[in-house]
């Protein structure tokens, strides 16, 4: 019996993506294994994030990095350290910022709102420029600009947001007035060049999701300026608890509430180290399109399957896409409501399966990568009662 069998709670066959609501990454056996030696005894976290954060530069390039929980506590203590600095009364008011630096810049083309929402927390006030539709212009984004600004913000994005300012351009515009530029670059793990590109260009604070590196789902770590890393560092958690001198409860800093253990340190940092050294090709995505042809011959030959069409993606069926590897269906003779009613259907059993999409449109897609071996049969089969 499965521990979820014994809690009661359902296994879920994951077709859908690196989701956080799923628990964002499978952790190998070279990660699961780090944590256990760490679990065995203790260490002095911030020694441990000193040296996690030399070792994070080292394999990005960057000047330093930092281990945070997510890249939603990355954004929050980059706004904090833009907004505070090494201030020690600022940082104590902090989310209260009233009297200093607080505007984030942001463009409204560019944006998820659930997660800048990040530089809220800290006492960050949204600044948007542009139009949501329209777009933005240079010209917009530097009469943004005042001595109220603290910084700027950019989401990185697997395709361009219509109409928004290039990165480069806002990097230009903002560091011509000495304002820093704050990357949200959560999934930007793949290619590998990713994992430095922001900072070659010269971008401050870049802030990178640990699921997406093979991590625990809790993980996340922020890269830039070694100056402003090691701001993050004093508004961090262990900033607030220990500190560069051993004073704890000194900083008080707004990072506290965002714990980390040693075993999710460790974990990031070695799983990490593991995806820049990877054979990728081989280890995780020739068994994805395996998985994906198993699939699509099953689906194609049920007779409720007739009138779908298939689509790899990516479409070259080759390489991988933003996390995916899989097979879009279109269900063009059925209605987004019968769509929508076999994406839950498929949710029904013991394992659930979740796939990508289909709660809007008339079609969503199966996304091998996170599938552990034999789930693929589990879908075909499931696929058999449905539509068969």
């Amino acid at each position: 019996m499965s521990i979820y069998e014994k809690l009661g709670v359902k296994r879920v066959v994951n077709a859908a993506f690196a989701l956080t609501r799923l628990g964002g990454s499978i952790l190998v056996d070279e990660v699961q294994e780090a944590t256990i030696e760490a679990n065995k005894s203790f260490c002095n976290l911030w020694d441990l994030e000193k040296r996690a954060g030399e070792i994070i530069s080292e394999v990005t390039g960057a000047e330093a990095g930092w281990v945070t929980t997510g890249a939603f506590n990355a954004l929050v203590l980059s706004a904090a350290t833009c907004i505070a600095g090494r201030d020690y009364e600022k940082i104590r008011r902090l989310p209260h910022t009233t009297g200093m630096k607080n505007e984030i810049i942001i463009q409204r083309c560019n944006r998820i709102p659930i997660y800048d929402r990040s530089m809220e927390v800290a006492g960050g006030k949204l600044v948007e420029v542009g139009d949501e539709r329209w777009g933005c212009t240079p010209e917009l984004l530097e009469k943004a600009i005042t001595d109220k600004t603290a910084a700027m913000h950019f989401l990185s994005s697997p395709q361009p947001r219509r109409g928004s300012v290039p990165l480069k351009d806002a990097l230009k515009i903002a560091h011509s007035h000495g304002v820093p530029v704050i990357v949200d670059a959560a999934g930007a793990t793949w290619p590998l060049d990713l994992l430095h590109k922001f900072t070659d260009m010269g971008c401050d604070l870049v802030c990178y999701g640990g699921k997406y590196v093979g991590g625990p789902n809790s993980t996340g770590f922020v890269i830039g300026k070694k100056e402003l890393v090691e701001t993050v560092a004093l508004h961090s958690f262990i900033g607030a608890e220990y500190g560069p001198l051993g004073q704890g409860n000194y900083w008080r800093s707004i990072g506290r509430g965002y714990k980390l253990d040693r075993q999710e340190i460790i974990a990031v940092v070695v799983a990490l180290q593991r995806w820049v050294n990877l054979d990728h090709e081989k280890v995780r995505f020739k068994p994805a399109w395996e998985k994906v042809h198993y699939i699509e011959k099953g689906l194609k030959a049920l007779e409720g399957m007739k009138d779908v069409s298939f689509k790899y993606v990516p479409p070259s069926g080759k390489g991988c896409g933003y996390h995916t590897i899989g097979l879009q269906l279109n269900f063009y003779n059925k209605s987004p409501a019968e769509v929508n009613a076999l994406v839950r259907s498929l949710r029904e059993k013991d394992p659930e399966i979740w796939v990508r999409g289909g709660f809007t449109g008339n079609s969503f897609a199966i996304n091998t990568l996170n599938l552990v071996d034999g789930d693929e049969k589990i879908i075909v089969e499931r696929f058999k009662k449905i539509m068969g």
